[in-house]
């Protein structure tokens, strides 16, 4: 899995699609299913993996993979989209997500979450600790992709004494502000008078790191607000899980579209939002905040 980028943005350069037409390769980022008796067959199966092997348990399943063996005897949970099948006496992992964004349907959500959360309580070594203690920054992350219209919190992990710079790739400036003392600051790309499907760099004085990012088209925002919107008029939510539940479908939709899309920053700005009082939410924000980090240094 980490000899796989997992956001190639080349393809959002000049991007001058609609939505309906909008069309993505697929790489996948995520394990897509999951071995829940993993410890009671692992001595009597063999997983063949299909892009070699990736990190993480071997209880987590790829598009591909192939178990041999006694297989009458896993049990696998799927993620939305997956799918395992006999063939030949063995079980093949299969992925099919829709191949345009706006016919990935809300119902989606839930189940994803369920699914995520039961990868987090049964894999070793996916939690990071305290949510408290989890390193956030950067944010909004590395080649990322922006929504035109959204304010951004971009942070970093030390105090300037100088300039946050927005550049072009060629080296051009567009937008300069002063924030010595600070290691964050909100930026709306419009303001900024940044392009949809411009590519763009991001760097403080101090740190030597730069952080590339794109801005998505003004469609494909609209379509992913009216998704989120539809959230928000679901009845028999309190606040805090409608948040959770968008948070959680950018993420999805990041994971689905990896060579385009990448909100995990926005997912992040709606999770730091609250601080649920359920055991269920309090379960579900610190799955989604673990995976923030995990989908964070995977990227770099």
């Amino acid at each position: 899995m980490n000899n796989i980028k997992k956001f190639v943005l080349a393809v959002l350069c000049g991007l001058t699609i609609t939505l309906l037409n909008f069309q993505t390769g697929f790489a996948y980022p995520k394990p897509v299913a999951l071995i829940t008796n993993y410890e009671e067959v692992a001595t009597g199966i063999a997983i063949y993996r299909a892009n070699g092997t990736p990190s993480g348990s071997d209880a987590l399943l790829y598009p591909g993979d192939k178990i041999t063996g006694n297989v009458g005897y896993v049990k696998i949970k799927c993620a939305p989209y997956a799918d395992f099948h006999a063939t030949n006496g063995a079980y093949i992992i299969s992925y099919d997500p829709p191949s345009e964004i706006f016919e990935v349907a809300n119902n989606i959500i839930d189940y994803a979450s369920s699914f995520w959360n039961n990868v987090e309580s049964i894999t070793s070594g996916v939690s990071r600790g305290s949510d408290d203690n989890l390193n956030l920054n950067p944010q909004p992350g590395f080649d990322v992709t922006l929504l035109p219209n959204q304010t951004i919190h971009f942070a970093w992990e030390n105090p300037s004494t100088g300039i946050f710079t927005i550049k072009t790739e060629k080296g051009k400036k567009i937008f300069t502000q002063s924030v010595n003392g600070k290691n964050e600051i909100d930026l709306n790309p419009s303001s900024a008078k940044l392009k949809s499907g411009e590519k763009y760099i991001w760097s403080v004085d101090g740190d030597p790191q730069d952080y590339k990012f794109s801005v998505l088209d003004n469609v494909i925002e609209k379509e992913l607000i009216e998704k989120l919107t539809e959230i928000d008029a679901e009845k028999n939510l309190s606040d805090d899980e409608r948040l959770l539940k968008k948070a959680a479908y950018l993420q999805l939709v990041s994971d689905l579209y990896p060579e385009t899309i990448d909100l995990y920053w926005f997912s992040l700005q709606l999770i730091s939002k609250i601080n649920p009082i359920t055991d269920e939410g309090k379960t579900t924000r610190s799955t989604l905040l673990n995976k923030y980090v995990e989908h964070l240094d995977s990227e770099m």
